[in-house]
């Protein structure tokens, strides 16, 4: 079996992945990266619309919710042309693909980051509690990885569940964002813009929510969305 050493090891080369190795690797630590997929980039890049939504609030302060690896999307692919922001009740970020692919193949390259993709996880073997490697099948052959860390961003929580950690599992299965649908609403009461954003901050703390902003969709005349 092929073995590598690692200070941290990220299973999913999505958006989280992705910038999970960025960020460890800025800070000066070993990563490896690895995915399923024959590639990195998960569905940002491999999806049938590119486009972010999520990253900003609601009119009419738009703020920008996320930072990190994003601000340096932005940097690199708006004076291109390959990327663009639509302003209508939030900001959405419409970008070329390919040309993000291509970014975080160089970020990816550029940092040292080591990438074992095409792999499906096995094996985790537990050391006092926590996980100290991971076996890979892959065409080519078995693959351990030992790192000091571990980063679960397979989106299924796959590593959690091989681990035998705790993992809520849902009474139905859930496809894709979370969001909470609202019926029946007299639409004279919807709130106005900035006000979602305000009872977010309000009581943020109160639930013990990382994001003091949040997104809100109305369709008069059928179903408001929140």
């Amino acid at each position: 079996m092929h073995e590598i050493t690692a200070d941290v090891c990220v299973v999913g080369a999505g958006i989280a992945g992705c910038s999970a190795a960025i960020e460890s690797a800025r800070l000066g630590r070993s990563v490896v990266l690895v995915d399923s997929l024959p590639l990195i980039g998960g569905q940002m890049v491999h999806s049938l619309i590119g486009l972010f939504a999520g990253v900003f609030g609601n009119a009419p302060g738009y703020a920008q919710l996320t930072h990190g690896v994003f601000d340096d999307i932005f940097a690199s692919l708006e004076p291109t042309g390959d990327l663009y922001f639509a302003r209508g009740h939030t900001t959405t970020v419409f970008y070329n693909e390919v040309a993000l692919g291509a970014w975080l193949e160089r970020t990816v390259r550029d940092l040292g980051i080591q990438v074992v993709t095409g792999a499906v996880l096995g094996e985790v073997v537990l050391r006092d509690g926590f996980v100290s490697a991971v076996g890979l099948a892959t065409r080519y052959g078995d693959v351990r990885v030992r790192a000091a860390g571990y980063v679960d961003a397979s989106g299924d929580a796959a590593l959690t569940w091989q681990a035998g950690a705790a993992c809520w599992v849902p009474s139905r299965p859930i496809y894709g964002s979370q969001q909470v649908i609202v019926e029946n609403l007299d639409e004279a009461h919807k709130p106005e813009p900035g006000e979602i954003d305000a009872l977010f901050a309000a009581r943020g703390e109160e639930f013990g929510l990382l994001r003091r902003g949040g997104l809100a969709f109305f369709f008069p005349g059928t179903v408001p969305r929140c």
